[in-house]
Order: C-alpha cells, then sequence, then structure tokens
C-alpha cells in the first residue's frame, strides 16, 4: 500500500521514496520480524505465558528491527552505524510497552486459537 502511494506511514508519508530512504530498513525488517514472532510464539504456544510472550517480541520485534533498520539508516545518510544504532534507541521505550501490549493480547487470544496442542489430539 506504501509502494503504491497510500499516506499510511508517519507523517502521512507513502510512494516509492519511503522504500528508498532512511527509513527503508526498517520497513524492509517487519516481514522478518513478524515470521519470527510467529515462529517464536507458536513453538512456544503450548505453555505459553506472557513473559515469554514478551522476550520474543522484544528480541525479534525490537532489537532485530533495530539491528537491520539502523545500519540501513546510517548507509543512506552516510552516517556510522553506530550512531544510526544510538539514535534508534529513542524509540526503545515505546517500542517495549507495543511489545508488553502485544504480549497480553496475544496470551488473552489463545482462546481462540485454531493452533492446537498436538499431544491433546
Amino acid at each position: 500500500m506504501v509502494a503504491i502511494g497510500l499516506p499510511i506511514l508517519s507523517g502521512g508519508r507513502g510512494g516509492l521514496s519511503v522504500l528508498v530512504g532512511p527509513s527503508a530498513g526498517y520497513i524492509f525488517s517487519w516481514p522478518v520480524a513478524a515470521f519470527c514472532i510467529g515462529f517464536a510464539t507458536e513453538k512456544v504456544w503450548t505453555g505459553i505465558k506472557t513473559w515469554k510472550v514478551f522476550f520474543i517480541n522484544a528480541v525479534f520485534g525490537v532489537i532485530l528491527v533495530s539491528l537491520i533498520g539502523a545500519p540501513v539508516m546510517a548507509l543512506i545518510t552516510n552516517t556510522s552505524i553506530w550512531a544510526g544504532l544510538v539514535a534508534s534507541t529513542v524509540y526503545l521505550p515505546g517500542d517495549l510497552i507495543k511489545a508488553i501490549i502485544a504480549a497480553l493480547i496475544a496470551v488473552q487470544l489463545k482462546a481462540f486459537s485454531p493452533i492446537k496442542d498436538i499431544k491433546n489430539q
């Protein structure tokens, strides 16, 4: 949707220029992070706990996205990778709050999940 120009990113941004700008690494890391979060969460699904899902969200949804996005941002803006990583720390508090909220929601949604425990079938 962003690629076709819909203004759905922060500041009403959209279009192909966003996909080659400083935020490109973050945008392209989202599918990787989503896969990793889903895969890891499914592995702990039978014994799911909020702290486990929070840890998974923090590692793959916060740290992994920053480790992919910050170096790409640094490369595009012609700064050091360290500067990119330091700059991305400003988003950590908000990202960790969102990781907690997502973990709480995921644990509550287990009751409605189509994923079944193989041992109980």
